[in-house]
């Protein structure tokens, strides 16, 4: 498990997290649905629960909301995103 120490914009860009799983990862923060961000993103819910499993596989989270709180804690998603 990581610390706090290590959870840095730079530990989250050397993850490789690619822009729709991290825009797949932001809707989830943002409370929408599978189907809702099938929708806002054109994508089929194959490839949104894909996008969402391979952000937690890169991420080594338990799940979704894992995964979710690992990349805002990173700074990878939302207000305190990191360029």
């Amino acid at each position: 498990m990581m610390t706090s120490k290590a959870l840095t914009g730079d530990t989250a860009r050397s993850i490789g997290l690619n822009e729709q799983e991290m825009q797949c990862l932001t809707m989830v923060a943002e409370g929408k649905r599978t189907l809702d961000i099938c929708n806002l993103m054109l994508l089929s819910e194959i490839e949104v629960e894909r996008h969402l499993s391979a952000a937690e596989e890169k991420l080594g989270a338990r799940n979704r909301m894992h995964a979710v709180s690992m990349a805002l804690l990173m700074g990878t998603i939302g207000e305190n995103k990191t360029s």
